[in-house]
């Protein structure tokens, strides 16, 4: 039967110092260890920035849960927060959800909400502990929820979250928020033994609206499409928003309100050329600062070659690039792979990275536009690293983000073998693509799960480190952007801030807020142990 009271801040096997922080030089902080723990340690690392300077890291691990007296396979969520000084708040990071869970990788969201609290979404088998067969190590399904929790570890929308246990199969899930909104996105499937759909009105994409409080919108989540789909969700004007997907005619772009309400009246055709796919030629989207978007996608050329689309879409509808996009390359000649997007709003400049595979090297290139098409790099963009094809490794490229007087911060790896021999490279480059200063981080490398999150003071690096390197676990790096690595003088922020450390002892009431003490009625106790207690005065 499935536990109706359940704190959900477990230990993790590994432990965190009380002293990490930000690095100091050139050498990565591992602050999560996962010496030991194999290779599904602290996977799927995500980072999100907070308003006020804070990070929330998330990460999944396979750990083993007890249902039914059976030891279940169970890939749980956790969830931590950083200060400003990279110190963690919680001395044990928060176990998000805590069911059993099938041994398959699930797709999950993290957001920040404008008050700063965490956005958490996640795919479970909460649905079926009560009923899953005695001779099963795991569940088959993946129950959707979304989860609040705040920067004190309040589950402000209870500890199982805002859930939808009679979705059975929604492994994808994903969130956006939008003004006090959180838009929860998840793809629902079911299957009978013969692999034929049992319900066609469970099939498909489904969006529910989460309002602040944790009430929803609708009292069913909303089908958006019969297909699977993995729409994006960027901010606009007005309190509406533009929500980006695909369409048999191409790729689309819808503004809606907060209704879901088309305010078009249909969605327009950005680019004839439609992407697919997971991490190759999966759509990136950043704001433009006027409520519109820039989106970048890999599109394909004959049967192995690749170039990447570009286009900037209006808050009012309208094409920068024209009715079919741009190719960041004009050339079909070579093979341009993976991509990423940035913007400057203040220059109104779109910047696009990515790797190349040329005649005879391995590049990184560039390649900026104005927001009205312009290429500014020329056509063929530029080249920032360059190796030979002899060499059987070539680069990665890991992100880029913008300065306001126009200067860009450009990250890549530099892979020397599979599996290890990898460092970063942050580079800055002004307007007109002069290197101003190159850093190399770390040796010795193998990350995954990068995210890379450029400010105007500072890029911060998240990765998880590979189980059989020498350091690995989950792994953070700050760079101030002038190329040093201490960010005080820089932007005047106060340290570390009190509160969010957990004490032997920690109270939550029944929906999941953090008590100073134990009040009058039901609390839940909580001791270092981890033993969850019920307490009645």
């Amino acid at each position: 039967m499935k536990r109706l009271y359940t704190l959900f801040l477990l230990a993790l096997t590994g432990t965190v110092s009380a002293l990490a922080q930000w690095n100091t030089n050139a050498t990565p902080v591992c602050i999560y260890s996962a010496a030991g723990h194999g290779d599904y340690y602290a996977t799927s690392l995500k980072a999100v920035r907070t308003p006020d300077k804070k990070t929330w890291l998330a990460w999944k691990t396979w750990n083993k849960k007890e249902v039914k007296g059976i030891e279940r396979d169970a890939v749980e969520t956790y969830l931590q927060l950083l200060d400003y000084n990279g110190v963690p708040q919680f001395s044990e990071p928060i176990l998000v959800n805590d069911h059993i869970t099938t041994t398959w990788w699930s797709d999950y969201g993290l957001q920040v909400a404008a008050d700063g609290s965490a956005i958490v979404t996640v795919a479970d088998g909460r649905a079926e502990e009560a009923d899953i067969p005695d001779d099963m190590d795991h569940a088959d399904g993946f129950s959707p929820a979304i989860y609040k929790i705040d920067q004190e570890g309040n589950f402000l929308w209870g500890l199982d979250g805002v859930e939808y246990p009679e979705y059975g199969n929604a492994a994808f899930t994903n969130c956006y928020v939008v003004g006090n909104d959180t838009y929860f996105i998840f793809y629902n499937t079911t299957f009978d033994d013969t692999g034929v759909a049992e319900d066609m009105t469970d099939i498909g994409t489904f969006i529910q609206r989460v309002n602040d409080d944790g009430t929803t919108a609708w009292e069913h989540p909303r089908k958006w499409t019969e297909e699977f789909m993995q729409p994006q969700i960027v901010p606009s004007t007005d309190g509406e928003f533009l929500l980006f997907d695909k369409s048999p005619d191409g790729s689309v772009v819808h503004r809606l309100n907060r209704d879901l309400e088309e305010v078009w009246g249909e969605p327009v055709i950005y680019d004839e050329y439609k992407y697919d796919g997971y991490a190759l030629n999966q759509y990136k989207l950043v704001p433009d600062g006027e409520g519109g978007a820039a989106v970048s996608f890999v599109r394909p050329m004959g049967q192995f070659s690749h170039n990447i689309r570009v286009q900037h879409v209006y808050a009012d509808g309208s094409l920068g690039f024209g009715l079919t996009g741009l190719d960041a390359v004009n050339t079909e000649d070579n093979d341009y792979d993976y991509c990423g997007i940035a913007v400057n709003p203040l220059t109104r400049e779109i910047l696009v990275d990515f790797e190349a595979q040329l005649p005879n090297s391995y590049d990184v290139m560039l390649q900026k536009f104005s927001f009205d098409g312009d290429y500014l790099y020329d056509d063929l963009g530029i080249s920032i690293a360059q190796k030979s094809r002899n060499n059987a490794y070539a680069f990665g490229r890991v992100g880029i983000g913008s300065q306001a007087n126009g200067d860009w911060i450009v990250a890549y790896r530099d892979v020397q073998a599979y599996g290890a021999n990898t460092s970063f490279i942050i580079r800055r480059y002004d307007k007109d693509a002069n290197r101003i200063w190159t850093r190399t981080i770390g040796r010795n490398l193998d990350p995954s799960s990068i995210t890379f999150i450029v400010e105007e003071h500072a890029a911060y690096l998240f990765y998880r480190e590979s189980s059989d390197n020498k350091n690995p676990g989950v792994t953070i790096f700050r760079i101030a952007t002038d190329g040093t690595y201490n960010m005080d003088d820089l932007t005047h922020i106060t340290t570390a801030q009190e509160g969010g450390e957990q004490t032997a002892t920690t109270y939550f009431s029944l929906d999941g807020k953090r008590l100073d003490q134990p009040r009058k009625g039901l609390t839940l106790e909580r001791t270092a142990d981890g033993t969850v207690r019920k307490l009645m005065r």
